[in-house]
């Protein structure tokens, strides 16, 4: 099947919107052993609401609106036939529609956010008379790169994480699939570069998330409609009266929606485009994302 190479590229259209990780969202599609792939991709994402807590408002604070330019670079290698290492790198221009920001004092902030890596395993494929179930075990984390954390623009929460996720994926012999995975993320402490408070540096909630995704995988198009949702445990809201501008240290909630579509141009070239929402959240932009992307297939 030409499309499974390219199947990859989905995940770089999972990217967070405002002060999320980038964090990889893995499905149960492997690459053989010895293969691999490398997708660029862009994403334009906006977004004039913000959830204040759980107060939803008609507008970003003191930016208005907040318009983000996602450039992305994304490969995954075949390891085994049942084991894929995927990484993933995220660079992030983000300007503001109205006043400086009221904590780090900027209107845009551009740099690379966070490098992730993730490794895969399907410890079992049990087959069945219309299809098989693939059983996923996946382990990883990322590094957050040297960005001002502490604002309502910036890039992300500035803290390195270990992720886990376990799930499991469907594929019907027509060529129908579904999946769903639950994780759960340890974040570490982000650098209080403002000096606020005692200047210590700030604790990041860690956060269990989750997705459901069903879709079509063919011969001539790939499409997919998906659902992810992330909950921080502890952590503060920003309208709270313990919160004294330390962004990182705040619950961010979410749950998103989204589409993606694929179609292979030639036996290692392919094609898609992206869209997602998100549909409820705290402490959080609720922002429309549209993502494009060119993968490449190499190996074997």
């Amino acid at each position: 099947m030409k499309i499974k190479l390219f199947l990859a590229i989905i995940t770089v259209f999972s990217i967070g919107i405002q002060n999320t990780q980038a964090q990889i969202n893995p499905d149960g599609f492997f690459n053989k052993k010895g293969e691999a792939n490398i997708s660029l991709s862009y994403t334009f994402a906006t977004y004039e609401k913000f959830y204040l807590g759980t107060d939803k408002q008609d507008a970003v604070p003191a930016h208005n609106q907040i318009d983000q330019n996602i450039y992305n670079v994304y490969a995954n290698y075949g390891l085994a036939d049942n084991i894929t290492a995927i990484i993933n790198l995220p660079y992030i221009q983000a300007e503001g529609d109205g006043a400086a920001d009221p904590v780090n004092g900027s209107t845009e902030q551009s740099d690379l956010q966070d490098i992730s890596l993730l490794i895969k395993w399907a410890p079992f494929v049990t087959k069945y008379e219309h299809g098989s179930m693939t059983g996923v075990i996946a382990v990883g984390g990322s590094y957050a790169f040297d960005y001002e954390s502490n604002g309502i623009l910036s890039l992300g929460n500035g803290a390195s994480s270990i992720d886990g996720k376990l799930g499991f994926q469907y594929n019907n012999n027509s060529g129908f699939f579904g999946n769903a995975f639950v994780g759960y993320s340890i974040r570490g402490e982000a650098d209080n570069t403002l000096g606020l408070g005692t200047g210590a540096k700030f604790d990041v909630p860690n956060s269990v998330n989750a997705q459901i995704k069903l879709g079509y995988a063919g011969k001539s198009f790939y499409a997919d409609a998906w659902f992810d949702a992330q909950k921080t445990n502890g952590g503060l809201d920003i309208n709270s009266p313990n919160f004294a501008g330390n962004f990182p240290e705040t619950k961010v909630n979410f749950s998103r929606i989204g589409l993606n579509l694929y179609a292979p141009i030639s036996k290692t070239i392919g094609v898609s485009v992206g869209s997602g929402t998100v549909v409820s959240g705290r402490n959080i932009g609720k922002g429309t994302y549209y993502s494009g992307g060119v993968t490449i297939g190499l190996g074997k």
